[in-house]
């Protein structure tokens, strides 16, 4: 269970693939901090609940450590808190500011200890950007209502599948002229390797029709050939596990370019917990 959520500057903190914040165009982070939760089957409410503390506390205290929490559409009921560095040097350097704040430590030890009864394991996962296997664009990550993860289980000592597989796969996408950005990262510690994420965003779940969205093009263009190709590299890897998740804005500490654009989803807050029920009345004598 994590005890805080370490954050970077507001400049750098443009979390997860490509883009842009508001009209400023940015790439990937160097580095991303992953804080990921399973949820307790039928406990997302009270999750968002408890979470949502964690922003206030960031904006209180007046921290810039905006963070985009994902929560699953499909998949195990799991949340992923997700942020950028550009160093190493930076995420130190915010886990000071954050013990800086006079009780936020503390504050924040009691929201992780209220959480535990909504969460039934957590990772704190750090990785690398690899521009090599990846497809970034300039894009609004605000706009972003859809992300799909997924997640390479590579056999050890076979990680140059990993990059031979997204260089054929970057082929085709050139190939069908799609707009299909993603940005891939390895796992540093966190999880046992070798294991690389892959993020891709999308504005809507239409996006990923393998019918009529973006995917349909891809695969018009995908050769026998090709497909052979994948196949080999494919048998390099432990696992492939997809996932599609959607932001949670009452769990997430959006930047503020995000609200003002789109201010009926960022700035949606968490259900209050309900009322308990009032005790029944004592039997008269």
């Amino acid at each position: 269970m994590r005890v805080f959520r370490i954050g970077g500057s507001a400049a750098t903190l443009n979390v997860l693939l490509a883009g842009a914040l508001a009209a400023q165009t940015m790439g990937p982070p160097a580095f991303m901090q992953i804080f990921r939760e399973r949820e307790k089957f039928g406990h997302g409410a009270a999750h968002r609940q408890t979470e949502a503390a964690w922003p206030r506390a960031f904006a209180r205290a007046k921290i810039p450590n905006n963070y985009m929490a994902l929560s699953t559409m499909y998949g195990s009921p799991q949340v992923w808190f997700v942020e950028g560095h550009s160093s190493i040097a930076e995420l130190a350097a915010a886990n000071k500011a954050i013990e800086a704040v006079p009780g936020l430590s503390a504050e924040l030890d009691r929201y992780s200890a209220a959480d535990a009864a909504n969460v039934d394991n957590a990772d704190a996962i750090l990785a690398r950007f690899v521009p090599e296997a990846s497809n970034p664009t300039p894009l609004n990550l605000g706009e972003q209502h859809v992300w799909e993860i997924t997640i390479f289980r590579v056999r050890p000592g076979k990680e140059a599948s990993f990059f031979e597989g997204a260089n054929l796969y970057k082929s085709v996408v050139q190939q069908a002229k799609a707009e299909a950005p993603w940005a891939s990262y390895e796992v540093m510690a966190g999880m046992p390797g070798p294991v690389y994420l892959v993020f891709s965003p999308h504005k809507t779940l239409a996006e990923i029709d393998p019918n009529t969205g973006t995917m349909a093009a891809i695969m018009k263009a995908m050769t026998p050939e090709t497909m052979k190709q994948l196949g080999a590299v494919s048998e390099n890897f432990i696992s492939v596990e997809t996932l599609v998740l959607t932001p949670s804005p009452e769990m997430s500490y959006p930047m503020e370019e995000w609200v003002k654009q789109d201010p009926k989803f960022w700035a949606k807050k968490a259900m209050p917990a309900a009322a308990p029920a009032p005790k029944p009345a004592a039997p008269k004598p």
